[in-house]
């Protein structure tokens, strides 16, 4: 599975775990375009964090990689990484990518928006 696939597949099972906490109404589709942050989303500011967390457990339980995705960085961005899941996505494989090439002394190339 290329890095992308693993970035997504960790987000996607994030999203289970919480939709499995949520009512049907409330359920995130697990879709690239799929808004996590503003008016569109489903998530309140507590299940947004919730799911930020969750992600964070799958990418260093799959992936190898401890990050924090809720930090001055990303906050300070002039387009939220949180918008959709695409953004999320992302951002996280950005981070991966920096992680991992500081680590090993290679990276990999993402997908842009």
């Amino acid at each position: 599975m290329d890095p992308r696939e693993n970035v997504l597949a960790a987000i996607y099972r994030a999203v289970d775990s919480m939709n499995a906490e949520l009512p049907p109404d409330r359920q995130l589709t697990k879709a690239a375009e799929t808004s996590l942050l503003g008016a569109q989303s489903v998530l309140d500011s507590l299940h947004l964090v919730s799911l930020l967390i969750a992600i964070e457990q799958e990418i260093a339980d799959t992936i190898g990689v401890t990050l924090t995705l809720a930090d001055e960085r990303a906050l300070s961005m002039k387009e939220s990484p949180f918008r959709t899941i695409q953004s999320l996505a992302t951002y996280i494989g950005m981070l991966v990518s920096e992680a991992q090439s500081g680590r090993e002394q290679r990276g990999f190339t993402f997908w842009r928006e």
